[in-house]
């Protein structure tokens, strides 16, 4: 400790201290103040003016506490400058007016150098992390250049943040390094590198700059190509890059392509994954495209009825395309897993997939199609009472109407399925002949009815009914 001591002697580090802060008496060290939570920890460091500075820890977060009234001076939003002197603190605020901008670059490329050491260090399995300390990195600084921060510069943060650089939890990344880090568990250590490299130059693009080094990286590596395409259509590019994307390279031409899928332009893009696989024949994110588009392009002498089952798929393969995947994931993590297909239902129709399909997709639809699907739309999910079962017809009943007209459905496999008495949660859709169960329906316990009943009052709750089958009868 004596010789980081010795290392710090004379350095200033700076925070904007907030409200919340002062109020309770503690300086949050997180980013800015990070090495200085180092050295206090333990006995704590001497304070100018009496008492001493030590760290605390509050939710997993180390703060700075000092005597009582220590920022007693201290207004909201002034920058708090504390300086390590003689071994001890020294608390004053400053206006960061005339800090020197020559240090400021040269802390901020210094960041960015160990940021990028960090990525690779952590794609090798050498860091646990992609991101470098903030500590280890200003004491880096210091070795180099005891001077860095002898006076005021801006708190580190936000100086970094505004340097196209990302501050997590006290360490420093490049703009798009996998902070979740089990996200990039099956890739090789190169496509680690490759996919934070090719994130972090579309998420930072300026006017004028150069993509070329990233679409080499995405041409080198299909896996890392597919998950930028992935992530690009979640998030879709903005328009001023897609024009400088060059209309000679598939890799480019298929994030153009996933931003006009994830804006709500499916006809747009299908054309565009043409072109991609004229120059890229075999493309496997382009050719999985391709066969989508042309799916939804059903076969005319085919009878509505079946028609209209190839419609309920091609909804649900709508529906698990990257821009819209979370709505399921989002309500499995409140139910249970093996409940998926059924909650698949609940995502498309309750969150009106239904609808952006129609908006996306109905130039390739038949007038019927779309007459249908819009029908679809106004269904309802209903709970139903199991009358009758077998022979390959069921009888249903609506559950909150116990003089209801029952509906009888032929299907294949629900009577096998089913008992008299059993209460089932579907939509009836209308195939052109009559209502069909399309989706995967519900079991609901006849014992929690009226909880049930209570949760289809309009409008249908998503995440109430799939918390529904996770929690126990009340």
């Amino acid at each position: 400790m004596s010789d980081l001591l010795t290392l710090s002697e004379g350095a200033v580090l700076t925070h904007l201290a907030t409200r919340a802060e002062l109020t309770g008496g503690a300086l949050r060290a997180v980013d800015d103040l990070r090495l200085w939570a180092r050295l206090a920890d333990g006995d704590g460091l001497p304070l100018a003016g009496g008492g001493t500075v030590r760290t605390v820890v509050e939710a997993g977060e180390p703060y700075l506490t000092g005597p009582r009234g220590w920022l007693a001076a201290v207004r909201p939003e002034e920058v708090v400058a504390l300086r390590l002197r003689g071994g001890g603190f020294e608390l004053s605020t400053t206006t960061l007016t005339g800090f020197s901008a020559e240090r400021a670059v040269r802390v901020t490329e210094e960041f960015a150098q160990r940021a990028l050491e960090a990525l690779r260090a952590f794609a090798e399995g050498l860091e646990p992390s992609p991101g470098v300390s903030i500590d280890v990195a200003v004491l880096g600084l210091l070795a180099s250049d005891p001077e860095t921060f002898a006076d005021p510069l801006p708190p580190l943060a936000p100086l970094l943040n505004g340097a196209s650089l990302e501050v997590r939890g006290g360490r420093v990344g490049i703009v798009g390094a996998p902070w979740e880090t089990d996200s990039v568990a099956d890739l090789s250590p190169s496509d680690v590198v490759r996919l934070a490299l090719v994130r972090s130059a579309l998420r930072t693009y300026g006017e004028g700059a150069n993509l070329s080094r990233a679409l080499t990286y995405l041409g080198r590596s299909e896996t890392v190509l597919t998950r930028i395409a992935d992530e690009v259509e979640r998030e879709p590019l903005p328009a001023r890059l897609v024009e400088a994307l060059p209309r000679t390279d598939p890799a480019a031409l298929l994030l153009a392509a996933r931003t006009a899928e994830g804006e709500g332009r499916s006809f747009e893009a299908a054309g565009i994954v043409s072109e991609v696989l004229t120059l890229a024949p075999g493309l496997t994110p382009a050719e999985r495209d391709a066969a989508e588009y042309a799916a939804c392009r059903t076969n005319p002498k085919d009878p509505l009825p079946a028609r209209a089952a190839h419609l309920f798929r091609q909804l649900l393969v709508y529906g698990d395309r990257p821009a819209r995947r979370r709505l399921v994931d989002d309500l499995v993590a409140l139910s249970v897993r093996v409940a998926e297909p059924a909650l698949a239902d609940l995502a498309l129709f309750e969150n009106d997939v239904v609808g952006e399909f129609l908006d996306a997709r109905g130039e390739w639809l038949r007038e019927d199609e779309v007459r249908l699907l819009e029908s679809w739309r106004g269904t309802p999910l209903r709970l139903w009472e199991v009358l009758e079962a077998g022979d390959g017809r069921i009888t249903l009943r609506d559950a909150a109407e116990e003089a209801g007209r029952p509906v009888t459905l032929a299907d294949e496999l629900l009577p096998s399925q089913a008992l008299p008495g059993d209460l089932m949660l579907t939509r009836l859709l209308d195939d052109g002949t009559g209502p069909h169960v399309f989706g995967h329906p519900f079991k609901v316990d006849p014992a929690r009815r009226q909880e049930m009943l209570a949760l289809l009052a309009d409008p249908v709750d998503p995440y109430a009914v799939a918390a529904f089958f996770r929690r126990a009868a009340r």
